[in-house]
């Protein structure tokens, strides 16, 4: 249990209403058979308001629901950070950030993609698994990129630098490819921090340059098959600081939102209450600290 699971749970204002107006039901049924003479005051205990408090204190405790969302407004910026337990595809942001590999490849019928990821999952429901239009526009994106050949390696025979960016539509969306993992000879997917640092970097560039001033959805990028060792806390804390000195330079979006799978966050134990308390520790904006943020929405 974090200190924002206390907070949110015993110490915020909702809590507190809740506490004393059990507290105070509590007290009234005690008045309401002193009144009959069924239970009268003299039987109780001087600490009886102690454990009146406990009690209110412990159903609040389990009454108190679970947050999917915790958002944060950065103060005296036009721009905020929400954490999502959720599915990115499902998102009402129309910018939606996928990570794939340096060679773009999208073939799902041999196995190179998984039909599970969140690539395979795009493809399956905003192409109708038609992956050769996906190939189309990727390309069209690509065009003028300099590329080296990979004749040897598995999937498509052109490499890209990491952090190039394929731009793709579909039903009001737009998709912005980044390239942040190299495929080994069995096609599993390989990254590192140093990788994705380069690679979000140069999305925030483009899509300054090419994108629209819209919210911006992106998942745990590196965590999942890019099979990078750092914890998705720590991932985020990144993604988030990345976002912010971009935006110190120019405004490209006045929201990011990041998506952890609830399937994810699950087996992983991901605790949005401790990702705020590590945000609130460790984001810095131009010598602000992000500690006046607030808790949003729930579940």
């Amino acid at each position: 249990m974090t200190l924002s699971f206390w907070r949110y749970s015993l110490f915020s204002r909702g809590a507190l209403v809740s506490i004393f107006s059990i507290a105070g039901a509590i007290y009234l049924a005690i008045e309401m058979l002193d009144f009959f003479s069924m239970y009268t005051k003299d039987k109780y205990s001087k600490y009886t308001i102690f454990a009146i408090l406990a009690a209110s204190a412990s159903i609040t405790l389990g009454t108190r629901r679970p947050v999917s969302r915790i958002s944060y407004k950065i103060p005296k910026r036009d721009f905020s950070y929400d954490v999502v337990i959720g599915d990115l595809l499902d998102t009402k942001c129309s910018n939606v950030v996928i990570s794939t590999n340096t060679t773009f490849d999208t073939d799902i019928a041999s196995g190179l993609i998984s039909p599970d990821s969140l690539q395979g999952q795009l493809a399956f429901r905003y192409f109708n698994s038609n992956t050769a239009e996906m190939d189309r526009q990727i390309a069209e994106s690509l065009q003028g990129v300099e590329a080296i050949d990979h004749p040897s390696g598995r999937g498509k025979k052109k490499r890209y630098p990491t952090g190039t960016i394929a731009k793709i539509q579909a039903h009001g969306k737009t998709f912005f490819f980044i390239a942040m993992s190299e495929l080994n000879e069995d096609g599993n997917a390989r990254s590192s921090v140093r990788m994705v640092d380069e690679a979000v970097e140069a999305l925030w560039v483009y899509i300054a340059e090419r994108g629209e001033l819209a919210d911006v959805a992106m998942p745990i990028i590196g965590t999942g098959r890019g099979r990078i060792q750092l914890s998705r806390t720590k991932m985020i804390e990144r993604l988030a600081q990345s976002f912010a000195d971009a935006s110190a330079e120019r405004v490209f979006s006045n929201r990011l939102v990041i998506y952890i799978h609830p399937e994810d966050a699950a087996k992983h134990a991901v605790n949005l209450f401790e990702i705020r308390d590590y945000l609130a520790m460790s984001l810095h904006i131009w010598g602000f600290e992000a500690a006046n943020v607030f808790l949003a929405t729930i579940a």
